[in-house]
């Protein structure tokens, strides 16, 4: 049966309908383009480059504060910011200033730097730019640490600064160049690896004298506040030259200890030993070495005698080296007086062969005097000449007056071999 014409229209009147919406949705289309071809902002928006076209916010002159909860991180003075619309990246132009607070929101820091890449959630900050970092509290010293890198970066949520590059580091007594830093913000500590610094030598200069600088190299170091660590220590003082295996510094008590195999030696002296400890107060400035005490007291450069003349036993005595073992040294390096303890024993060689050995309970030197005391039970002793025992020896090391003095006497034995006379002739 045919439809009427009512019937086809309401048939029809969907697909109109479906055909009425997709032209009026052509022609909201076209002049949405419209609008934006004759709209002179959007035509600029077309120009810009596609970098800037995924940032949602520039700022210029802006200033951050970074936050862990109501705590302040830190507050950054910039030229530009720049925030991406994902919100993920942000990059800031220009950091002319950066304070670092501590949990007390005291500053502990401060920063520059040419550009500072942000990742937002992973609260991880990059500073590029050859980044100048000054550490306001620090262990090396009461004045502010400069750091001067290529780079950093900085873990906000693990509150550690981290350099992976060679970066150079000067304060008040010194200088150096690190290859590698790790900053913890919430300990205040300094993790630095294979360093090499020079400061001023605290433990030997007096006040008075001029500044006296040290170098010093080290694998790994470990700065706190009361206390640092320092593993594979090599010290050059002049011609002075020591190591240790491990050191422990305690500034604020002025005490450090060594231990490990410890080494120290100059042109006249050498010294080994287990355990070093140092106290280095202005009114108490002394080290003790025990535990496996060796001491080589090298000679003096002599000039060799003249052709035709033979040196003298002295002369040829000087050209020999002293090798003395003991319990303990104790120094006090500004008096520059030394005292030996336990179980002293001195061995030197001779000429052809022949040793001479110095046993005693207790010595004393005297670096400025020249000088050497010892005391308790002491014997002098030459295989095949002499044995003595004393109880106080005076032995002067001034050079070309070496001598030993015995003021309370001594007794013993001297050796000697009778030589064989010749018998008669037969013919007087």
């Amino acid at each position: 049966m045919p439809l009427s014409v009512p019937q086809r229209a309401r048939l029809l009147r969907p697909l109109r309908n479906l055909a009425l919406a997709l032209l009026g949705a052509l022609g909201l289309l076209w002049s949405v383009d419209f609008v934006r071809r004759q709209d002179p902002f959007l035509r600029l928006l077309n120009t810009v480059p596609p970098e800037l076209q995924q940032l949602e916010l520039v700022l210029e002159r802006p200033t951050l504060t970074l936050r862990d909860g109501a705590r302040t991180l830190a507050t950054l003075q910039l030229d530009r910011l720049e925030i991406e619309r994902n919100r993920v990246h942000w990059r800031a132009v220009g950091v002319r200033r950066a304070l670092i607070y501590d949990e007390r929101g005291a500053v502990m820091g401060t920063a520059r730097a040419n550009e500072l890449l942000y990742n937002y959630p992973a609260k991880r900050l990059q500073v590029l730019g050859n980044p100048s970092l000054h550490i306001r509290r620090h262990p090396l010293g009461s004045q502010p640490l400069t750091v001067q890198a290529t780079a950093l970066n900085w873990d906000l949520r693990a509150q550690r600064i981290e350099i992976n590059l060679p970066t150079q580091l000067r304060w008040s007594d010194g200088r150096g160049v690190i290859q590698q830093m790790r900053w913890n913000l919430a300990t205040n500590t300094l993790e630095l690896e294979r360093g090499a610094f020079r400061v001023s030598s605290a433990l030997l200069q007096e006040r008075t004298q001029p500044t006296r600088e040290v170098d010093i190299r080290w694998k790994r170091a470990i700065l706190r506040n009361d206390r640092s660590d320092v593993e594979d220590l090599h010290l050059q003082d002049g011609d002075t030259r020591a190591t240790a295996e491990r050191a422990e510094v305690y500034d604020r008590r002025r005490y450090a200890i060594a231990t490990g195999t410890l080494r120290l030696e100059d042109p006249r002296v050498d010294i080994q030993g287990a355990q070093l400890e140092i106290w280095y107060a202005e009114n108490q400035k002394r080290a003790l070495l025990q535990n496996q005490v060796r001491l080589r007291i090298k000679p003096r450069e002599t000039q060799p005698p003249t052709e035709g003349e033979t040196a003298s036993e002295v002369e040829q005595a000087k050209r020999y080296p002293i090798d003395a073992t003991c319990d303990q040294i104790e120094y006090f390096y500004r008096k520059k007086i030394a005292y030996l303890r336990g179980n002293i024993q001195a061995v030197q060689q001779l000429p052809e062969g022949r040793t001479r050995t110095l046993t005693a309970d207790e010595a004393e030197y005297d670096q400025k005097a020249e000088r050497l005391i010892l005391k308790g039970k002491v014997t002098l002793e030459e295989p095949d000449r002499m044995r003595l025992a004393t109880s106080l020896a005076i032995v002067s090391l001034v050079e070309g007056e070496e001598t030993v003095e015995l003021p309370q006497g001594a007794s013993g034995t001297f050796y000697y071999t009778e030589e064989e006379e010749p018998p008669p002739s037969a013919n007087p």
